[in-house]
C-alpha cells in the first residue's frame, strides 16, 4: 500500500479527513469517484478531483502498458471440494468479486462457512493464512458448524473463531456501513476474505416496487464498486452470496439471481448452485454451474454439502484432534422412525435426556444449557421467540422442532 503522504499537494489536514472517512491508501483514494470525496465535510469538488487525480499520477495509473507487463498476483483459497476447485480455476480468486446465487438450501451459507476456516490454512495447504470478515444479513452464521469444518481441517477451533470477524447487519444502509468497516480489517487484522452473506436479502424487502428501483440500484451500484476497489487494492477475495427468484417462461420456469445488470456486470465470476430432486433435502448433493467468468469455460460439477462443510463425497473425514471431541451433528436425518427398542421387563428405562431429542447435538445441547435448559421439560416450556433470540444461529422454526421431537419422547 502507498500512504497518503505520497500524494502531491496534500496537506495533513486533507489527510486527516481522508482517514476518518475510511480511505487511508493513496490507492484507496484514486479508485474513488470524485463524488464520494467530494462529499466529505472539508473537501470540495474541485479538490476532491485534484487530490484523485495527483493519486492516479503517483500510481502510474494514468499511462496505458503492455498487455505482457500486466502484473497479476493472484491466489486461491480452497472451495473443500476439488471439484469445486477444478471449476473455480483453482479455488476462491482473490482481486476479484464471486457471487454464488441459487435456492433455498442449496449450499451457498455452507460454503461461505468452509472458506472461513480455509482461508485460514497455509498456502501449502489451499488457504492464505489470513482473516475473514464476515457480513452476515440474513442471521445464519453458526459457530458450532465453524468448529466442525476446523476439526475436519485439522485445525484449533477457538483460534479459528478468533480470526472470524462477524457483524450481523440489519438494514441496508448498516451493509453499506460495515462494508467500509471491512476495508480497515484488511489493513489492520490481515483479512483477506470477505463475505457478504446474502447481498441482496435487506435490499429485498426494504426496496419494493418499481418505484424503488432506481434508488435500489444506486445503492447496489455504491456496494459493488467499494468490494471491488476493496479487492483489487488489498489483494482481497469476496464471496458474495445471493437469492434467486423464480422467473416464468411460457409454460416452463427457471431460478435467476435478483439484482438485475448491477450485479450481473459488477462481478467477475458467478456460479449458480441448483438441488438435486424436487426436494433439497433428498440429497446432499448439488451442482454448481459457472454462468459467466471472463477466463473460465462455462463448465459444471457435483460437490456435497455436509456437516463439515463442502466436500467431493457425502461423508468427510474428522481426524481425532485434541480438545475437539464434540459430537458432529447430522445436517438431514431420514423420516423413518427408528425401530422401537425392547426393553426387558425387569429393567427400568433410562432417564432421556436433551441428546435423545432428535436434532440436538453435544454442542447444541450446551448452548442450551448455557441458556438454563438442562431437561426435556424445560425445553418444552421454553418460548420459542425468546430463546431463539438468545442463541446465535438458530431460528425460531428450528427451536419448534426440537420441542416437537422433544414431545414425541415423553
Amino acid at each position: 500500500m502507498s500512504s497518503l503522504e505520497q500524494i502531491k499537494g496534500i496537506n495533513s489536514r486533507q489527510i486527516k479527513l481522508l482517514q476518518e472517512n475510511g480511505v487511508s491508501s493513496a490507492e484507496a483514494l484514486a479508485m474513488s469517484p470524485s463524488g464520494v470525496i467530494s462529499e466529505i465535510d472539508g473537501l470540495g469538488d474541485k479538490t476532491a478531483k485534484k487530490l484523485i487525480w495527483n493519486a492516479r499520477n503517483a500510481l502510474g495509473m494514468t499511462e496505458f502498458v503492455p498487455a505482457e507487463d500486466i502484473y497479476e498476483n493472484t491466489e486461491y483459497i480452497t472451495t473443500g471440494s476439488s471439484e469445486l476447485n477444478r471449476i473455480f480455476g483453482g479455488g476462491l480468486s482473490t482481486g476479484k468479486l464471486t457471487e454464488v446465487f441459487g435456492p433455498f438450501k442449496s449450499g451457498k451459507t455452507n460454503l461461505a462457512h468452509t472458506l472461513a476456516v480455509t482461508v485460514q490454512l497455509t498456502k501449502k495447504e489451499g488457504g492464505l493464512g489470513a482473516a475473514v470478515a464476515y457480513i452476515d444479513s440474513e442471521n445464519t452464521f453458526s459457530r458450532e458448524k465453524i468448529k466442525r469444518i476446523a476439526k475436519r481441517f485439522g485445525l484449533d477451533s477457538k483460534k479459528v473463531l478468533a480470526q472470524i470477524f462477524h457483524a450481523r447487519i440489519y438494514s441496508s444502509d448498516h451493509q453499506e456501513q460495515m462494508i467500509g468497516k471491512a476495508e480497515t480489517l484488511c489493513k489492520t487484522r490481515n483479512v483477506r476474505l470477505i463475505v457478504v452473506d446474502s447481498l441482496m436479502a435487506l435490499m429485498r424487502a426494504e426496496y419494493i416496487g418499481i418505484g424503488m428501483l432506481a434508488r435500489r440500484q444506486a445503492v447496489l451500484n455504491n456496494m459493488i464498486h467499494a468490494l471491488s476497489r476493496v479487492a483489487e487494492t488489498y489483494n482481497c477475495a469476496i464471496l458474495l452470496t445471493n437469492q434467486v427468484a423464480t422467473k416464468m417462461v411460457g409454460m416452463f420456469s427457471s431460478d435467476d439471481a435478483i439484482g438485475g445488470n448491477i450485479v450481473g456486470h459488477g462481478c467477475h465470476f458467478r456460479v449458480m448452485f441448483k438441488t438435486k430432486g424436487f426436494s433439497s433435502n433428498n440429497s446432499l448433493k448439488r451442482r454448481a454451474v459457472i454462468v459467466d467468468a471472463p477466463d473460465l469455460p462455462p463448465e459444471e460439477c457435483e460437490f456435497f454439502i455436509t456437516s463439515v462443510g463442502i466436500a467431493d463425497t457425502e461423508t468427510s473425514e474428522m481426524p481425532n484432534v485434541k480438545g475437539l471431541d464434540f459430537e458432529v451433528e447430522e445436517i438431514f436425518e431420514d423420516d423413518i422412525e427408528a425401530e422401537e427398542e425392547s426393553i426387558k421387563s425387569n429393567e427400568e428405562p433410562e432417564e432421556l435426556t436433551l441428546l435423545d431429542v432428535k436434532g440436538i447435538g453435544e454442542g447444541t445441547a450446551n448452548n442450551l444449557e448455557e441458556q438454563n435448559i438442562t431437561t426435556i421439560e424445560a425445553l418444552l416450556k421454553a418460548n420459542p421467540e425468546v430463546l431463539a433470540s438468545r442463541m446465535s444461529g438458530v431460528s425460531v422454526k428450528k427451536v419448534i422442532e426440537w420441542q416437537t421431537n422433544a414431545q414425541k419422547l415423553v
